[in-house]
């Protein structure tokens, strides 16, 4: 099976006319153009895949991303797959799928049952005061990004968490289900944001897609964008307009394990995404990773991200927290750290549905609870919203006496 992204450029010309992708009074003439290329496809033989379609492996499909401006194209025939490029390639630039990965955390110890004195570094950066006076995270929408969630954890059960699976292969059939992970990653993340007990923010409304695979913790550039799509298309309800949203991203890359010929193909799918998610006010928050000072990786140091390293509760930078020059803006990387070292937050559920607990370590760990104090602000202030969230975060950051590129402007702090 051959897969491919195509993104929408930045300027094309439909029927004589030049547009841009970011001008709304142009959707009609996107539409238009989205239209005629569905007809295209179909006649080469492609199926148009659908949320509630059930696509059939073998079949060549097609599905049109409308919010992030792509298709998705996948076929065992190479030389459909072949015509499809043909068609797409004067407005769409083609991309390979591409792996990414979790930044690997430690499980420090796992199966621990809930203890209050485990969270007790929820009393710290005005995080136990903002709960005293109600400041919750109430009204703030948390899109999340991970290995999945479960739903039926105590600490999560209390919820209704939006949740899909992304399937391995995207163009099947996603499953819209009540949250499950069979990793535990994505429920310790969740736990973080948003647990009873262990969430820095418990009262944020959660939106889970389930894109990365709990043997290896990988992903694919595809996988993301169907995910993504997902939540984006949940973030853009009536109900939800005018809330303010975060994405929760524990993943990423480094450009040095990528070959050459694929860097910049990396590089440019990302960067569309977080220009979309800039062009929406959505501000997301992205682990810097784990390979220790001097390296960081992609996404988290886009200038639309805000990157997020790791220290322990002496606020010492974690010795497997990234950290360096950002090779697109040229500026220390992270932005900001939060905690990051023996976490304790949920994990999973035993045959007896009993609730478990891990203590893990990793700026996938310190990512969520930035993500939290985010949503406090947001909940107080919702005017701000994206990149004005993103600086009021790094105003407010208390600083630490460690060089940027290990701490960046310093621990998230709630302070009103």
């Amino acid at each position: 099976m051959s897969e491919f992204i195509a993104l929408r450029k930045k300027h094309y010309t439909y029927k004589g006319i030049m547009t841009n992708t970011s001008s709304e009074p142009r959707r009609a003439i996107r539409l238009a153009a989205a239209e005629q290329t569905n007809a295209v496809l179909s006649a080469l033989g492609f199926q148009q895949a659908q949320p509630s379609l059930r696509v059939i492996k073998e079949k060549a499909t097609f599905q049109l991303l409308n919010i992030l401006e792509a298709y998705v194209v996948s076929a065992t025939n190479e030389q459909q797959i072949k015509q499809a490029k043909e068609v797409l390639k004067d407005d769409y630039q083609i991309v390979p799928n591409l792996r990414l990965s979790v930044p690997s955390p430690k499980l420090v110890k796992s199966g621990l049952p809930y203890s209050p004195q485990d969270c007790s570094w929820l009393s710290e950066n005005g995080i136990k005061k903002a709960h005293s006076e109600g400041i919750t995270g109430k009204g703030v929408l948390v899109g999340v990004l991970d290995t999945g969630c479960d739903a039926d954890h105590v600490e999560l059960s209390n919820k209704h968490i939006e949740f899909s699976y992304i399937p391995l292969q995207p163009l099947r059939e996603k499953r819209s289900v009540r949250g499950f992970d069979v990793d535990g990653h994505g429920t310790h993340v969740c736990g973080v944001i948003a647990g009873k007990n262990t969430g820095v923010a418990p009262e944020v409304d959660l939106i889970v897609a389930s894109v990365i695979e709990s043997e290896t913790l990988q992903t694919s550039i595809i996988r993301i964008y169907v995910g993504l799509e997902w939540i984006l298309s949940k973030f853009r309800a009536e109900e939800n307009r005018n809330k303010p949203k975060i994405i929760n991203m524990s993943l990423g890359f480094s450009p040095h394990l990528i070959k050459e010929s694929g860097l910049q193909a990396a590089m440019d799918v990302l960067r569309n995404i977080f220009s979309t998610l800039d062009a929406l006010d959505i501000l997301p928050v992205v682990a810097i990773g784990n390979e220790g000072a001097n390296i960081v990786q992609a996404p988290a140091y886009f200038p639309e991200a805000l990157s997020v390293g790791a220290v322990d509760f002496k606020h010492t930078p974690a010795s497997f927290s990234g950290g360096g020059i950002s090779p697109i803006t040229g500026k220390a990387e992270p932005n900001i750290v939060g905690y990051g070292v023996d976490i304790f937050s949920s994990l999973e559920r035993n045959t007896d549905n009993q609730s478990l607990y891990a203590r893990m370590s990793g700026t996938s760990m310190a990512t969520p609870y930035v993500t939290g104090i985010a949503a406090l602000f947001a909940s107080v202030q919702p005017e701000l919203k994206g990149k004005k969230l993103r600086q009021l975060m790094i105003n407010k950051a208390k600083s630490l006496n460690f060089s940027l590129d290990r701490v960046g402007a310093g621990l998230a702090n709630f302070v009103p």
